[in-house]
């Protein structure tokens, strides 16, 4: 069977949490820096809900959210990353007082090893030595074409989770899921051609698609989303530890906790595995760093992914001023912009800035 070449495998999200030397007596000028920032965040965001706050902090762009999370006094993002600052250390023992979650387009870009480098790096920098780092949470996927995994789902599949949960488009099933994300093993078999299309506008994806030779028109995602309980399961705490036993992380899932069998047997446990999932199973048997397609690539096919909306949007500016000439529309958009910006107080060059800024660019 000819799938080894239409399939592509990476690490999708991870989330880590790090504990570094003496965290609140060597941090506590940055805690209160950030603690000022955020309540300058909340002030500003009053009068402007659009409003981003952006910090540069040791070289790296962020924005500060207006609110903190549970645990988590203060949230850093970015396009690459989202830092998650507590303002106290925790008696807790399984408590770490920062957070830090990997973006997808981050581990597409630079592979998992190098986007991990990046941040690994500033947070020593910023915050001193790291004591310790345990990840959290890990996703692994495989995308492939040209196979049906959803089709009879309740009776093709072993599964260690009973719970199973299926979406629609139309009559065609879109989306199979089996256990649920409060549980410590989870796993959605999804459209991702559709999910592109409709939800996440990451169109990028195509170009790596092509390079694979899968068909663009219908690549389904086969996602594991695995938390603490399972990683310790396999002595895995540290990112390190993560690639080592990626293969092995990834032969759990697709041969213990979810087999998609032929039923050749009245019982499913007798039957035998459909050859198409045996294939699936392989697919972090050579798993190599990726790095298919570079950020900036990314925001350029993002931004023309941005064309048709924008161009509905304008057009049905034109329309309401009366007008077919793109250059009369344009002009008078120009002089709205301007009047727009001026009542909110900021500049359209102001705006763009924090937005390339929260993309990882810089802005001069």
């Amino acid at each position: 069977m000819e799938i080894k070449s239409k399939m592509v495998s990476n690490v999708d999200t991870i989330y880590i949490l790090v504990d570094t030397e003496d965290y609140e007596n060597k941090n506590n000028e940055l805690l209160q820096y950030l603690q000022h920032e955020k309540e300058k965040a909340q002030l500003l965001c009053k009068d402007n809900a659009s409003y981003k706050h952006m910090l540069n902090i040791n070289n790296m762009n962020f924005e500060i959210a207006s609110v903190g999370t549970i645990g988590f006094a203060y949230i850093l993002r970015n396009s690459g990353y989202q830092v998650n600052i507590a303002q106290y250390k925790s008696n807790l023992k399984a408590f770490s007082p920062i957070q830090i979650r990997i973006s997808s387009e981050y581990l597409w870009a630079y592979g998992l090893e190098n986007a991990w480098s990046i941040i690994y790096n500033w947070i020593v920098e910023v915050f001193g030595n790291i004591i310790l780092e345990r990840v959290c949470r890990l996703d692994l996927c495989t995308h492939v074409s040209s196979v049906d995994l959803v089709t009879d789902y309740e009776n093709l599949y072993k599964r260690k989770s009973k719970k199973t949960g299926v979406t629609f488009t139309g009559n065609n099933i879109n989306s199979i899921t089996f256990s649920n994300r409060k549980n410590p093993m989870y796993c959605r078999i999804y459209n991702k051609t559709l999910e592109i299309r409709e939800k996440s506008k990451k169109f990028w994806f195509y170009d790596i698609w092509k390079k694979y030779d899968l068909d663009v028109e219908n690549v389904w995602n086969v996602e594991f989303e695995m938390k603490s309980e399972i990683l310790r399961k396999f002595s895995i705490d540290t990112v390190s530890q993560v690639l080592e036993h990626l293969q092995d992380l990834w032969l759990f899932c697709t041969t213990e906790w979810l087999v998609k069998v032929d039923r050749t047997n009245t019982r499913t446990e007798r039957c035998k595995i459909n050859e198409e999932w045996f294939e699936i199973q392989k697919a972090f048997n050579q798993f190599k760093v990726l790095g298919l397609v570079e950020k900036q690539k990314q925001n350029l096919l993002d931004a023309k992914a941005l064309v048709p909306n924008l161009l509905g949007t304008f057009t049905s500016y034109s329309a309401r001023i009366g007008t077919t000439e793109m250059n009369v529309a344009f002009e008078s958009l120009n002089n709205d912009a301007k009047e727009y910006y001026k009542k909110k107080e900021t500049t359209f060059e102001e705006e763009t800035r924090k937005k390339i800024l929260s993309l990882g660019g810089d802005a001069e």
